[in-house]
C-alpha cells in the first residue's frame, strides 16, 4: 500500500516538474528575478537594426529592446542576430526575446510564440508633397518608376492598370530613375523610400498611398505565457500613447498603421 502511494506521489511530483519546467526558462518572473533580459536584434536590416559610425547598434528594433528592458526594470543584454539564427536562438534558450522585423508564420509558430505586431513594413507609392494624390484612382499623367515583377509592380498594375508605369530591372535602377527626374513617383517599400531620402538630400519621397502592409512581430520562447501577456500589454499601451507610431516615424518615415492582434 505504501509503495503504491509512493508511486502515485512520485508521479504527481514528476508531472508538476514537467509542467513547470518550460515556463521557468524565460517567463516573466524568471526574467525579473535574474535582473536582466536577453534580447536579440538585427544589425543588417536598416532601419530596424544596423551599426552606426561608432559600431553601436541603432534602429527601430534596438529602441524597442531598450524600451522593453526599461519597462521591465531590468538590465538589457543585447545580442546581435541574423535572420538565420533568430528562431534557433530562442528555441535553444540563448535568448528570451527576439525583435528583428520578423513576420509571423504558422511554420515558425510551431517552434516559437509571437506577440501582437509592434511595427509594419509597407509597400506603396511615394513622391513629393507637390503631387497631391492619396489613392491609385487619382493618378493622372505622372510617371511611376517600379522594379519589374516585384510585389509593388503587381499591386500597382492591379490598382492602376492605365497609369504610366515605367518598369526597371531592379529597385536600385527604379530609384535612380526617380532621383534623376525620369519619374515623378516611385513604387517601393517605405524603408527604401526613407533610405533614399537620407542618402539624397532634397529628394522628396513622402507616402502618397500604401498598397500593402506587412506587420512585424516579437518572438519569444514557447511556454512563457506570463511574458507573452506582458509584452502584448506593453505593445497595446504603446500603441495607445503613441510610442510605437513615434518609433515608426523616426526610423521608417511613416506613421504606424492600424495593426491586427494575434
Amino acid at each position: 500500500m505504501l509503495k503504491h502511494l509512493s508511486r502515485i506521489v512520485s508521479a504527481v511530483l514528476l508531472a508538476g516538474a514537467v509542467t513547470a519546467g518550460p515556463a521557468l526558462s524565460a517567463d516573466l518572473q524568471a526574467i525579473i528575478a535574474s535582473g536582466k533580459v536577453r534580447i536579440g536584434v538585427p544589425v543588417d536590416v536598416a532601419p530596424f537594426g544596423s551599426n552606426d559610425a561608432n559600431n553601436q547598434p541603432v534602429g527601430l528594433d534596438v529602441d524597442m529592446a531598450n524600451n522593453i528592458a526599461k519597462a521591465l526594470g531590468v538590465t538589457l543584454e543585447l545580442q546581435q542576430i541574423t535572420g538565420a539564427n533568430r528562431v534557433p536562438f530562442l528555441a535553444t534558450d540563448k535568448l528570451d526575446i527576439v525583435i528583428a522585423a520578423m513576420g509571423a508564420t504558422p511554420e515558425r509558430a510551431l517552434t516559437i510564440a509571437f506577440t501582437s505586431p509592434y511595427a509594419a513594413l509597407s509597400v506603396g507609392v511615394f513622391g513629393p508633397d507637390s503631387i497631391a494624390i492619396t489613392s491609385a484612382a487619382q493618378i493622372t499623367n505622372e510617371t511611376i518608376a517600379v522594379a519589374r515583377g516585384t510585389t509593388q509592380d503587381l499591386l500597382l498594375t492591379e490598382l492602376a492598370p492605365t497609369a504610366n508605369i515605367q518598369r526597371y530591372d531592379d529597385d536600385a535602377t527604379a530609384a535612380a530613375a526617380f532621383i534623376s527626374g525620369q519619374a515623378q513617383l516611385l513604387a517601393t517599400a517605405d524603408i527604401v523610400a526613407k533610405d533614399l531620402m537620407d542618402k539624397n538630400p532634397g529628394a522628396e519621397l513622402k507616402p502618397k498611398f500604401i498598397m500593402q502592409f506587412s506587420p512585424c512581430y516579437i518572438g519569444i520562447q514557447q511556454g512563457s505565457p506570463e511574458l507573452l501577456r506582458w509584452l502584448d500589454t506593453y505593445i497595446h499601451i504603446s500603441q495607445l500613447d503613441g510610442t510605437l507610431s513615434a518609433l515608426s516615424e523616426k526610423w521608417i518615415g511613416t506613421k504606424l498603421p492600424p495593426l491586427p492582434a494575434i
